[in-house]
């Protein structure tokens, strides 16, 4: 019976699929628009942004090299998750780009990601149009009727547009949209078993969204348990229920299985992943952000520790036994290995409740128009108390979208982390609203995705047509508007004498600046001059005095460097045998080989 049961499902399943979700022309002629609107404009940011880079990024593409060259002892790494590393190892290797050419390739990753999740999100918002339709079916008509299919398709596209350049954005080399497309497939399952509609096979894809999640991301990990428990409920709980949702489960478990235990064999102790337990301890417990010492005390015995080969002014060494380009922030748990986080409730309290910023950043968010829109719809909908009833039947949304944020809000979040749980949320609450069925209810919601998309056009459009006017110009003339300085000080370097494989140090932390134009010259930084991580001056070197320096370049000398880099120079600095680097601000100091 139960297989009878799951052959007229999968069979409702498959015609349910193929039936398009938007019926009418004026909703396909719209999705057509927005469809088109959000590549043109993911297109523009990666190519405005096609020479911007971030340390995370490095990070990710010297662990796409180590992968592809067999590394596995460098490649396999507790802070970076695997999935982002490969798809930019893959480009390199297929496309082989220049050095010049090397962050673009990455950046049209992030493009086609970017498409990616676009497909994802056009399939949850499919489902969710499917589902609102199979509800007003249920009532039959009734005096309540949710959004028409036009303003889905036009409050869906606009909000996935919206948070996916300005939250999360394509200007960052970072898995986050990978995540955020799994964030999306996952719902849209969700939503498909809410609808009844579902046979095992899409539990099974479940698990393996899931799976290929938490390769994304490890924080996936714990929240693929909670889109696996409401995967349960939305099933209508119960043995079979259950069933299906361990089905998930498993899938998730043979998907993500190898790499846990390699990781965990690598680490010698099971393990899915560092950046939890590093995070927990740099903003929760106030560990130091970078070279901890075994500070502040009961954070732990850190067991190799950067080495601090200088006390006054601070100066480390981390040559080895970590590779990439700059090894300190290659992989941070071996580091910080021996760190013991400690719970404290009070501080848990703090960050979710204390984050005035992050909460009138989203309460704020297209000028406070989507806020107001909500608003606006539920009071006139004349539900009084019913809302609150109509936003808890939208829970199965609701659960993974504040699961997403409670988890980041506890310990750190950046925009760029919530994202797609943002979009989650505020589809699960349009998807709450019911209005009367007249005229004037059509009107209101018109008039509040007017106002939606104004705003919208408000807040992208005057840096985007700087920026596709600027991009026009670039291309006729061929050359780039500004100059790619990591490219500039690579190049210099090597025509000065530094070769790939050679060894530099720092003035100072070396993530806000060095490590960019150091990938591209495949060299890597071995030694810093430390004054902290958001210091980007290199005052404390230019202000000693002559012993102290000479002491400095001696220190970073017997650290194995073959130069020293500094980000500009004094005047005086090409007396003591600076050279400066080409047009740009950098100055080099060689050393004896």
């Amino acid at each position: 019976m139960s297989n009878r049961v799951d052959v007229i499902e999968g069979a409702t399943e498959r015609r349910s699929a193929t039936a398009h979700p938007v019926s009418d022309n004026f909703a396909r002629w719209l999705q057509a628009i927005f469809w088109s609107a959000a590549v043109l404009l993911g297109l523009l940011q990666s190519w405005v942004h096609r020479h911007a880079m971030q340390s995370d990024g490095i990070s990710y593409l010297d662990m796409g090299d180590a992968y592809l060259r067999s590394d596995w002892q460098m490649a396999i790494n507790s802070y970076w998750s695997p999935l982002y590393s490969w798809l930019l190892g893959v480009a390199l290797r297929v496309i082989k780009p220049s050095p010049y050419w090397e962050f673009p390739v990455a950046h049209l990753v992030n493009f086609f990601v970017y498409v990616g999740a676009l497909f994802c999100f056009a399939f949850f918002l499919n489902e969710v149009i499917r589902h609102q339709r199979g509800e007003a079916e249920k009532v039959g008509g009734g005096e309540w009727v949710g959004l028409p299919e036009w303003a889905w398709v036009v409050a869906g596209y606009t909000l996935f547009t919206w948070s996916s350049l300005e939250l999360i954005t394509l200007r960052y080399v970072t898995p986050d949209l990978c995540v955020a497309a799994f964030v999306y497939l996952a719902a849209g399952l969700i939503v498909r078993i809410r609808r009844g509609v579902s046979g095992r096979l899409t539990f099974v894809v479940l698990g393996g969204v899931l799976g290929f999640g938490y390769l994304a991301k490890a924080a996936m990990l714990p929240l693929a348990f909670v889109f696996v428990g409401v995967s349960w409920w939305a099933a209508l709980g119960g043995r079979r229920g259950a069933e299906r949702a361990l089905v998930a489960g498993v899938v998730f478990l043979l998907v993500s299985s190898p790499f846990l235990i390699a990781l965990s064999w690598a680490k010698g102790r099971v393990t899915f992943g560092d950046s939890g337990r590093l995070n927990y301890a740099w903003y929760v417990n106030g560990v130091g952000y970078r070279h901890w010492q075994g500070e502040p005390a009961g954070s732990g015995t850190p067991r190799h520790p950067t080495r601090k080969v200088m006390v006054e002014p601070e100066v480390y060494e981390f040559g080895s036994p970590v590779g990439g380009t700059y090894p300190h922030w290659y992989d941070p748990s071996y580091w910080y290995d021996g760190i013991a986080p400690r719970f404290n409730l009070i501080r848990h309290i703090k960050n979710m409740l204390w984050r005035p910023d992050l909460y009138s950043f989203f309460f704020f968010a297209l000028y406070g128009s989507l806020v107001i829109g909500l608003f606006t719809l539920f009071y006139m909908s004349g539900r009084g108390r019913l809302v609150i009833r109509d936003v808890a039947a939208s829970w199965f949304l609701l659960v993974p979208a504040l699961a997403g944020f409670a988890m980041y809000m506890q310990v750190y979040v950046e925009t760029r982390f919530v994202g797609s749980f943002f979009t989650l949320m505020v589809i699960g609450l349009f998807a709450s609203v019911r209005l009367p069925d007249s005229p004037e209810s059509r009107r209101l919601v018109a008039c509040v995705l007017i106002i939606i998309v104004a705003m919208f056009g408000l807040a992208v459009g005057p840096s985007n047509a700087r920026a596709a006017y600027t991009s026009v110009g670039e291309i006729s003339r061929g050359r780039d508007a500004a100059p790619n300085v990591y490219w500039e000080v690579a190049e210099e370097l090597k025509r000065m004498g530094l070769q790939p494989g050679d060894k530099v140090a720092s003035l100072s932390y070396s993530n806000n600046d060095n490590v960019y134009w150091s990938r591209l010259a495949k060299v890597q930084i071995v030694a810093e001059m430390f004054s902290g991580a958001y210091r980007k001056d290199e005052d404390d070197f230019w202000t000693a005095d002559e012993v102290v320096r000479a002491r400095i370049i001696e220190t970073l000398a017997k650290a194995g460097a073959n130069g020293i880099v500094a980000n500009s120079a004094p005047s005086w600095a090409a007396a003591e045998g600076w050279r400066r680097i080409g047009s740009t601000d950098h100055y080099v100091y060689f050393l004896p080989r």
